[in-house]
């Protein structure tokens, strides 16, 4: 029997009304399709955090009132993901011929976007999954964030089940008791076969509650069975073939992978310190859920300030046209000329009205914000904002160092964290491709001058204290591919053997 892999689609179709994405609002479906063990989880502590990163807390914000969110977290994410991937990726391997082919397999799946985005949704939801599809023949990455999937992981952090949902689908079904809203989750579940074969189906579960309010409401059965296709109702059937018309339900199909699901985990940290027994990351959100809402409502006050900083003039009524009804309309508006009572025609004058802009206190106040985020993410303040660096050179040398020391230390935490488990995927996808395994090597941002560093390798390569290979990777080996470093290193032990044989031939000379 010919192995086989489910190609599933990858986005919701959203012109018809049963369907809907899994945004940070329709993922209240995704949260009541969470097992039993992992419900509260989900629902509560995932659901809060998931919610402050997508930027709208219900019961905080408010519209009319000008008080909504400046998605703070998203920036900071989108920063740090781009400190970490500033220079693209590369592999490493022994064999040109894996590495040449590991190349061009990313280039044509785009695996550097795939990964990148995985980080980002780790970031946001603390861990991320990175999956492995096959779609004619041809093995691509995706990247999913955690309220997309449920995963079963053992105690060596192996995967050995997983749900990742694709779309939503809410219908109204009648019941004896009256109607209530049924939603059902089209998912691709991943699992090893009571034979330990490697396995995917398409399958959809149902859960029932109000998707408004996300009351407590239990899934119907969903740890234990799915919904034949038989018996669902006929508008759902009727919507997955219409959106999704590759997916058979309930088939099952073997993965292309030996000893694995295809799917691995991506962290934003190690754990999460209050529920240290989960294999999952801590979200930026509940590392930083005060400093978000703190500066939500700094940019409230911000605009308020300038509000009640413009300038305004009291005009007493005596200079008003009591004669003309639209004169205050077309002359004088009241958000800049408020009418006063007349004292007397001798004393009336115009009083201009304008109060102090802090913006020199709003700034401090706001520059405390992003210090506080970068101390608790533990990087420098400037990779937080790069504005606070300004002024760095009336600090000592020592602390400045210091500070680029940090963020070097959470960018190689994160490599140590992730290189891994991208390592494994990497190593399934070579050996599908009759390969040897490569190895990730991701080219985050520099913490010190390029200049200053070339400096000073220059002059420890020039004294001969430094090999060409250590210049190389220690000065250009976030910016140069393995191929162009192996060309920049032959160039130098070249030169350098020309030069040693040109000094030894004119010792010689001498000693003649």
């Amino acid at each position: 029997m010919s192995q086989q892999v489910f190609d599933i689609d990858t986005v919701g179709y959203k012109s018809n009304a049963l369907g809907g994405y899994f945004d940070f609002y329709v993922n209240n479906v995704f949260y009541l399709l969470a097992p039993e063990y992992y419900y509260s989880f989900y629902a509560i502590y995932l659901n809060r955090c998931i919610s402050c990163y997508d930027g709208w807390m219900q019961g905080v914000h408010n519209l009319a009132s000008g008080y909504v969110p400046q998605r703070m977290l998203q920036s900071i994410a989108t920063g740090l993901n781009n400190m970490l991937f500033a220079h693209g990726i590369d592999f490493s391997s022994n064999q040109n011929g894996d590495y040449t082919f590991a190349i061009e397999w990313a280039k044509k799946t785009k695996f550097y976007k795939a990964i990148k985005k995985a980080h980002k949704y780790a970031i946001a939801g603390g861990t991320s999954l990175l999956k492995l599809n096959r779609k004619d023949k041809e093995l691509y990455a995706t990247a999913h964030r955690i309220d997309t999937f449920f995963a079963d992981i053992d105690s060596t952090g192996k995967i050995i089940g997983v749900k990742v949902f694709i779309d939503a689908i809410t219908d109204t079904v009648p019941t004896e008791s009256g109607t209530r809203d049924k939603h059902y989750g089209i998912c691709e579940e991943r699992y090893f076969n009571k034979d330990g074969k490697a396995c995917v189906k398409a399958s959809v579960y149902v859960a029932s509650s109000n998707l408004q309010t996300n009351v407590q409401d239990r899934p119907i059965s969903v740890s234990a069975q799915s919904v034949k296709l038989d018996n669902l109702p006929a508008k759902v059937r009727k919507y997955i073939a219409k959106n999704y018309p590759s997916i058979v339900i309930g088939e099952e199909q073997y993965l292309p992978f030996a000893n694995s699901l295809g799917c691995h985990l991506m962290r934003f940290t190690d754990d999460i310190p209050q529920v240290p027994n989960l294999p999952f990351g801590q979200p930026i959100a509940d590392i930083l859920f005060t400093e978000n809402f703190q500066y939500d409502q700094m940019k409230f006050f911000e605009k308020n300030e300038v509000d009640l900083a413009r300038a305004r003039a009291l005009v007493p009524e005596e200079f008003w046209n009591k004669d003309d009804p639209n004169y205050a309309d077309r002359a004088l508006d009241e958000r800049f000329y408020q009418k006063v009572s007349s004292l007397n025609g001798d004393s009336d004058k115009i009083t201009q009205i304008q109060f102090d802009l802090r913006g020199m206190d709003m700034k401090t106040q706001m520059e405390n914000i992003y210090k506080d985020c970068a101390f608790k993410l533990n990087v420098s303040a400037s990779s937080v904002a790069s504005f606070l660096s300004e002024g760095a050179g009336a600090r000592t040398a020592t602390e400045i160092i210091s500070e680029r020391t940090k963020s070097d230390t959470w960018i190689k935490g994160q490599i140590n964290l992730n290189a891994p488990e991208i390592n494994d995927l990497l190593k399934e996808v070579m050996l599908y491709y009759n390969h040897e395994p490569v190895e990730i090597i991701l080219k985050a941002e520099d913490q010190s001058p390029y200049i200053e560093r070339l400096k000073i390798n220059s002059d420890v390569f020039g004294a001969g204290n430094m090999s060409p290979e250590r210049f190389v990777k220690s000065t250009y080996g976030n910016t140069l591919s393995k191929g162009e470093q192996d060309r920049e290193i032959k160039f130098l032990e070249e030169t350098k053997a020309q030069r040693d044989a040109e000094k030894q031939a004119m010792t010689q000379s001498w000693v003649k």
